[in-house]
């Protein structure tokens, strides 16, 4: 694995931080100018409807109707609520962590013997390599949920936890066991998946579109403040500068209450009249209208493009699949859906495979001996048919 090069975009910056000296560790590499690509892309992620909905489907296609196998209500551990955890639910938890990250972690807790006895999926945000030696790689992992130094937490680099890389080599896990002063002290194992290698940490699959998705934000947000607002003209209120400050704020409220899309369909404003009982203009307030300069035309194709762009970010998500239209489930072009669920299913049959060889990795040292002697690993694909179990 190599790291960035230095002209890479800033937010794709891999550098050494060696203030981080805790847990055996000399430094930890920090992902991201900030530390904090993962917490970003993630945001970016969630704030984006298409970039959301095209990560859950994605996710699901990974899932697809779990292993062939039957091995998904096996128990595999418990989370930190001591909720248990089945193989079904790592296996959805990892999946939606590579629709977001392109890479996950699991959590092993092993026995004496290197068996896999525990095993719970690890927050991707919230993982970063140790120092690199010579060759490019590092043993250990640090665990913390502040990489970021969020100004709302406190950063405090002793609450970072630390653990030892996948490794079942048995001198080198008996060293690790001896040096935490024995199984019982030992912490386990990190196991980590990435689906892009080519650099030290992967980036997402909405990278290369992160700004689009972020565009389709604030997109949002200028159509709610838009309609927040009442109108995309400004009015100027001009008062008679005889009024004082708290007149003026008065007036002021009174005539926000009034232009709201929620407010009151009066206004009153008292104002002078000449001796033929006309109302004088000008005289208390005038009101201009200053019009927008903002072109709607602009953003007509806007959604559609930028929608598009993402859905390809993701290997070419089929519009058909996230774009709901009740026309297309009908029995004519109901079977252009099932085309896309074929098309999706192949286009994401090598990332299922390698999800498959992660679990197969893992759990043929499983402590669970149908785990252990399971030679199925294979992940039913996606299917918009369920069979009949009844029959």
């Amino acid at each position: 694995m190599r790291i960035l090069l230095s002209e890479t975009d800033e937010r794709l910056k891999t550098k050494l931080n060696k203030s981080i000296r805790a847990g055996g560790v000399n430094g930890v590499m920090e992902f991201g100018e900030n530390n904090d690509y993962p917490q970003r892309i993630e945001r970016i992620i969630r704030s984006s409807p298409t970039a959301k909905s095209a990560a859950d489907i994605y996710s699901k296609f990974l899932i697809g109707g779990g292993f062939e196998s039957d091995i998904n209500n096996i128990k595999v551990g418990y989370d930190s609520r001591r909720k248990e955890i089945t193989v079904r639910d790592l296996l959805t938890q990892v999946c939606r962590s590579l629709a977001y990250n392109n890479g996950a972690y699991v959590h092993l807790n092993l026995t004496l013997e290197r068996k896999v006895h525990n095993a719970k999926h690890m927050l991707f945000k919230n993982a970063r390599f140790a120092k690199l030696d010579d060759d490019g790689y590092t043993a250990k992992i640090g665990y913390y949920d502040n990489w970021e130094k969020d100004r709302a937490k406190k950063f405090k680099k002793e609450d970072i936890k630390w653990y030892h890389i996948f490794n079942l080599n048995e001198k080198a896990f008996a060293s690790q066991v001896s040096s935490a002063g024995g199984i019982e002290q030992f912490k386990g194992q990190v196991y980590f998946m990435f689906l892009d290698n080519e650099y030290l940490y992967p980036l997402s699959p909405f990278d290369s579109t992160y700004i689009d998705a972020d565009t389709e934000y604030q997109l949002s947000l200028h159509k709610n403040n838009e309609i927040r607002n009442g109108f995309s003209k400004k009015t100027l209120f001009q008062v008679n500068e005889q009024l004082n400050t708290d007149e003026k704020d008065d007036l002021s409220d009174g005539i926000k209450d009034f232009m709201s899309s929620r407010g009151s369909k009066t206004l009153v404003i008292e104002t002078e009249a000449d001796e033929n009982g006309n109302i004088i203009e000008n005289k208390a307030v005038k009101i201009d209208s200053i019009d927008s300069n903002i072109d709607s035309k602009l953003y007509e194709n806007w959604d559609k493009e930028i929608s598009n762009k993402i859905r390809k970010s993701i290997y070419a998500l089929p519009s058909v699949l996230i774009d709901y239209d009740e026309s297309k489930l009908g029995t004519t072009s109901g079977e252009g859906i099932v085309q896309a669920v074929n098309f999706y299913n192949q286009m994401t049959k090598d990332d299922r495979n390698a999800v498959s060889r992660m679990f197969e990795e893992i759990f043929k040292n499983s402590a669970n001996e149908n785990l252990a002697n399971n030679v199925n690993w294979n992940i039913k694909s996606l299917s918009l048919y369920e069979p009949d179990t009844n029959i």
